[in-house]
């Protein structure tokens, strides 16, 4: 079951996502680096 996400949090990782983009090869590799970084789960720190 999944757990809400601190509205905080999910800026701040969409946010990082957003700026680090350009490192990566696709959103799904930036999401993957971003959600290992902060401790989430990768499904729930995808830009959208």
């Amino acid at each position: 079951m999944l757990r809400m996400i601190d509205p905080e949090l999910r800026e701040r990782a969409v946010r990082m996502v957003r700026e680090h983009q350009q490192d990566y090869p696709s959103v799904s590799a930036a999401s993957k680096a971003v959600a290992e970084r902060l401790g989430l789960g990768e499904r729930r720190c995808v830009a959208g």
